[in-house]
């Protein structure tokens, strides 16, 4: 699995297919969809509609990270437009439980985000039946801001547990990621990185690709 998620919340619209082509030349395997609704942060994205225009054109799996304050109503929606992976915070009011059963019982794999000031222990009842874990390096609500330096610390205590547990679960990072960090957020122990505006503000994005996978000392097919 590449390593390297798209998330196409910093793109122009006007030119996402275009974009998209680039990906998919690059060996892209997922999609990152970022899903606000207005309320749980204060911007509003797209919705499954988006999620199946992406899937009904291209070969991505579906990384849909629900930034929403009803995620058990969201879910099936997402499901039925394709999603493959499916994360929703933990800092809502729903039933976290219920809601991973729910995504596992669809056939999806199943995820809980964290955002940046929320403890790492909200998370620990679900381990054993996560796929992978979100760990938010910014707030969450919108693109383009910089890296929280304590994250990685953070980082490196979630992957220290999740080892001391022997938990399969993956472990995945997004909010300011850029070539200066990523090699850090490895070492730490990330497995995953959602990018959006370092690829997206790109002038070649095949090219930045290349070098954010270096830093991994990650070959491409």
């Amino acid at each position: 699995m590449n390593p390297i998620f798209p998330s196409i919340l910093s793109t122009n619209f006007f030119n996402l297919q275009a974009k998209l082509e680039v990906f998919e030349k690059s060996r892209i395997d997922f999609i990152h969809l970022d899903i606000m609704d207005g309320h749980f942060v204060d911007n509003i994205s797209f919705g499954p509609s988006m999620a199946k225009a992406i899937k009904g054109k291209f070969h991505f799996s579906l990384d849909v990270h629900l930034m929403v304050s009803n995620p058990a109503r969201m879910v099936p929606h997402f499901i039925q437009s394709g999603a493959d992976w499916l994360s929703f915070h933990v800092e809502t009011d729903d039933d976290s439980s219920d809601v991973i059963a729910q995504i596992k019982e669809s056939g999806c794999r199943a995820g809980l985000v964290l955002n940046p000031d929320t403890p790492l222990e909200r998370v620990q009842p679900f381990l054993n039946g996560l796929d992978f874990i979100l760990m938010m390096s910014v707030f969450p609500g919108f693109g383009g801001q910089k890296f929280i330096a304590a994250s990685l610390e953070r980082v490196r205590q979630m992957k220290k547990e999740l080892l001391v547990r022997q938990s399969p679960c993956l472990l995945q990072v997004d909010g300011g990621i850029a070539l200066e960090n990523i090699s850090g957020l490895k070492d730490a122990g990330a497995d995953l990185f959602v990018i959006g505006t370092q690829l997206f503000n790109a002038d070649n994005i095949e090219e930045k690709i290349s070098q954010f996978l270096n830093r991994l000392s990650w070959s491409q097919r």
